[in-house]
């Protein structure tokens, strides 16, 4: 686009149009009026991943096709950079719109500055879902979250405690330094921590790999080479897992340097059949993208507002509620093992 994002997203909340065909009234909380629905064989949703790159989000672009082919809805409209991009995100929130787009799914990579235009969207009448990643309540109707940030914070520091035997330094190595959901995690580890059976364990450095595999690596490495006596490293993202695991194997650090976090089943299996990471935390990526259509459906359809307590059909996933601020959780966390991992790939199909 040749405007500026600043000038786009003014223009469109100034104009304060209602695009036709699928959209409706908006609301300024985020929630949109039932007044005007669509069919969801004529609604365009647009969904935004963090990167396109990424085996994850294109496994949840699959589970969002099989709902919306259920439902007789179009085909998803998967758009994104290859790599993260925040302005990229924005840009493409305000095509979505100006493009009709019945609804937006977005994994955001910074919640603030993509807020404003996601903002605008919902008030042009464009519903807005996000998933994996959340932005401000005013610039969504609906966060559809995997599991609650206790939950999956609680569920990496007891494998990394467990194998730690509960004493030690270690590190985190997460991905963007905005990403709302990996911070709500961590903070969740650093709450856990306060209690009494953690006591001697320490957090001594926080670092960011921007979901980039290269940009890991070095983080990793980095830590090593500035932690000697280190006893292990917590990544709340598979490419910060992946890349310590290498790491340790290319420094030849010392080999009892306990690694966890959230790993991908697909390649990742390899690490706990061959013991270089004892267990590691996931859940289906294709789940996500199902409910995330079903939830965003629902909505289009006015089966739901988005109101706490509104409740919606879900398919193969069951009946599920809109709990505080728009929050749809899919399930508790999934602790992947060698004994176990085999069994769950059919959830991480990437086409």
């Amino acid at each position: 686009m040749k405007k500026s994002v600043p000038a786009a997203v003014a223009a469109l909340a100034i104009i304060g149009i209602t695009l036709g065909g699928c959209a409706s009234t908006a609301t300024s909380t985020g929630q949109q009026s039932t007044e005007q629905q669509a069919s969801l064989e004529d609604c365009p949703i647009s969904l935004i991943p963090k990167s396109t790159d990424n085996p994850f989000f294109a496994s949840i672009h699959v589970g969002a096709d099989e709902a919306a082919a259920e439902l007789d809805g179009k085909p998803i409209d998967f758009v994104g950079s290859a790599q993260a991009d925040v302005q990229g995100q924005i840009q493409r929130v305000q095509t979505a719109t100006l493009n009709d787009a019945c609804a937006i799914n977005i994994a955001a990579l910074d919640p603030e500055a993509t807020a404003p235009a996601l903002t605008a969207a919902v008030k042009a009448g464009t519903r807005v879902v996000t998933f994996d990643s959340d932005v401000r309540t005013d610039a969504r109707t609906l966060f559809i979250n995997q599991a609650s940030a206790t939950d999956l914070g609680v569920a990496m520091l007891e494998i990394l405690a467990q194998d730690m035997n509960f004493e030690g330094d270690f590190a985190i190595l997460s991905a963007q330094s905005t990403a709302q959901n990996q911070n709500s995690w961590i903070a969740a580890v650093e709450e856990e921590l306060k209690k009494p059976e953690y006591s001697k364990m320490n957090i001594v450095k926080t670092v960011y790999g921007d979901d980039d595999s290269k940009k890991s690596y070095d983080a990793a490495v980095s830590l090593m080479q500035g932690f000697p006596d280190l006893d292990g490293i917590l990544s709340p993202e598979p490419a910060g897992l992946q890349a310590s695991v290498k790491a340790r194997d290319d420094l030849n650090f010392n080999p009892d340097l306990v690694l966890t976090g959230l790993g991908w089943p697909p390649s990742d299996a390899a690490f706990l059949k061959e013991g270089k990471v004892s267990a590691f935390v996931l859940w289906s990526p294709i789940d996500l993208g199902y409910l995330t259509y079903y939830a965003t459906a629902a909505l289009i359809t006015g089966e739901i507002t988005g109101k706490e307590g509104d409740t919606f059909d879900a398919g193969r996933l069951g009946q599920r509620t809109v709990q505080a601020d728009g929050v749809v959780v899919l399930g508790d966390p999934e602790v992947y093992t060698a004994e176990n991992v085999d069994a769950g790939l059919d959830g991480f199909r990437t086409e």
